[in-house]
């Protein structure tokens, strides 16, 4: 509902500055600012769909937990604590049951093989919403896009509503780690 609501204020804020930098007073112009604040939304939406599907086909192993790649250092740790990660994670969308996964909650601490999908599915997610935090770019060649002044306030609120769930996901990473490596000791 939190991104619902954001998009939602985001398209409303940009049609009515639009429309107010534009000089025109009747509704067609109106009516084409929110066309194109809606246009830019919808495309921006749908290339951050295509990216999690390219992305979700590259192999497992990639993505596998314990990659040097997916590493989250102290400095980072810190960063998400002065952030405040914990305290605003539960108003941001958890989608995993589009990938059969869902991580808004652990099922299990001690289940090796769990917690090592879970690692997995975080850094399939990281990977994806740090693509799709840069799918507002493409938005400026779009033909219809109405410009800049659409497409740069959009791509704007796809960038933070993306990062967003990646921050989640990284600042979650070393406390899965620390439970898969138990229990790989364990076995």
């Amino acid at each position: 509902m939190f991104y619902l609501t954001v998009i939602f204020a985001a398209n409303v804020i940009i049609t009515a500055a639009n429309f107010l930098a534009s000089g025109a007073r009747d509704l067609s112009a109106l009516l084409l600012c929110a066309f194109h604040s809606i246009y830019a939304s919808a495309a921006v939406f749908v290339l951050d769909g295509v990216t999690a599907f390219l992305i979700r086909r590259f192999p497992e192993k990639l993505f596998a937990p314990g990659k040097k790649a997916f590493y989250v250092s102290k400095s980072e740790r810190l960063f998400y604590r002065r952030l405040g990660v914990n305290r605003w994670k539960r108003f941001v969308p958890e989608l995993g049951g589009f990938t059969g996964f869902h991580k808004d909650k652990l099922a299990s601490s001690t289940d090796t093989a769990y917690l090592e999908r879970f690692l997995l599915e975080s850094n399939y997610g990281v990977v994806i919403h740090a693509v799709n935090a840069l799918c507002g770019v493409p938005l400026l060649w779009l033909p219809f896009s109405g410009g800049a002044s659409f497409t740069v306030p959009v791509g704007a609120v796809n960038f933070i509503l993306s990062l967003l769930p990646a921050f989640i996901l990284r600042s979650n990473t070393p406390g899965l780690l620390r439970l898969y490596e138990k229990s790989l000791t364990r076995q």
